[in-house]
């Protein structure tokens, strides 16, 4: 009698944890052979990797996507399958995959584990690299710990350079990894530094080119993209050093194994594949010895 009463309270907890487990968390795969399309978010102003408007969204997230809807065609048997790309911003991205609005985000999002708590991740496609524009005229008290970090020699930015240091300002894009770095940085150091975010890439890269803020931390390949694309970008300059490295993945909905394995191995598949070695290739230039290595780490093997 004990026993069959263990039973009964056990498998009232499974059906309780089932009724409250989201449905398109509890069986994506279904919803996508039933509807013939992924809904792909992405956050407009994340350029290089993802960028335009929903009719024509731009990137190499974009594109990268766009092969990965490619090998989901053949692995799921579903050659109809349609990509419906959805714009959201960096607030809402998360939000929009657990709540299932999106199957997943074509933009670059780091995988933490404290986005871990809302949402799952697939394999990195990307590591992310924290970089930092400045003006080209910056006084040394600003140059000086930030060219620093480009040699070897230990913290970026040291306790002996605070006095100088608390006599700037500093920027980051909410709701971005940057911030809970930023804060981190300015409690060991004991910064008293002005510390803005900024809703976008380009506001922050402004505020840097009308002397707004002193330095805009984000990732330096979307600096970068930025700088050149800038009128002004020959005034900013955007050191080598990198800050902080963030593996790059696609987010989705937590509690559903087969997607995600699903989502694994289209992306492996990608990477390995002719078409997604050119798309590297395209946006970011012949892969170093590095992030080949990365690459590979990347992938998983059949």
């Amino acid at each position: 009698m004990i026993s069959r009463q263990i039973y009964l309270r056990g498998l009232a907890a499974l059906l309780l944890a089932s009724a409250l487990l989201p449905a398109h968390a509890a069986d994506h795969l279904t919803q996508i052979r039933a509807s013939q399309t992924l809904i792909l978010g992405f956050v407009a102003g994340d350029a290089p990797f993802s960028a335009g408007t929903a009719e024509q969204p731009s990137g190499y997230a974009i594109e990268l996507c766009g092969l990965l809807g490619e090998q989901l065609k053949h692995q799921l048997a579903l050659p109809a399958l349609k990509l419906h790309f959805q714009p959201l911003t960096a607030a809402t991205m998360l939000k929009a995959v657990t709540e299932g609005q999106v199957d997943t985000v074509c933009s670059a999002v780091g995988d933490t584990l404290k986005r871990r708590e809302q949402v799952s991740f697939s394999l990195p496609y990307f590591a992310a690299g924290l970089g930092v524009v400045v003006r080209r005229d910056a006084p040394a008290s600003l140059l000086t710990p930030i060219n620093e970090g480009a040699q070897p020699r230990g913290p970026v930015w040291r306790a002996t350079l605070n006095q100088g240091l608390n006599r700037h300002s500093f920027a980051v894009l909410q709701d971005s990894v940057s911030v809970d770095w930023a804060r981190a940085r300015m409690r060991a150091l004991g910064l008293q530094s002005e510390l803005r975010e900024v809703p976008s890439n380009a506001e922050g890269l402004a505020m840097v080119v009308n002397g707004q803020v002193d330095a805009f931390f984000a990732d330096r390949l979307v600096l970068l993209n930025y700088q050149a694309e800038n009128p002004r970008g020959s005034e900013l300059l955007v050191p080598e050093r990198l800050f902080d490295v963030l593996p790059v993945s696609l987010p989705l909905a937590r509690g559903d194994d087969a997607w995600r394995l699903a989502v694994d191995r289209g992306l492996s598949a990608v990477q390995r594949s002719a078409a997604g070695q050119s798309l590297y290739i395209r946006y970011f230039g012949p892969p170093s010895e590095q992030s080949q290595l990365l690459m590979k780490l990347f992938q998983r093997p059949e």
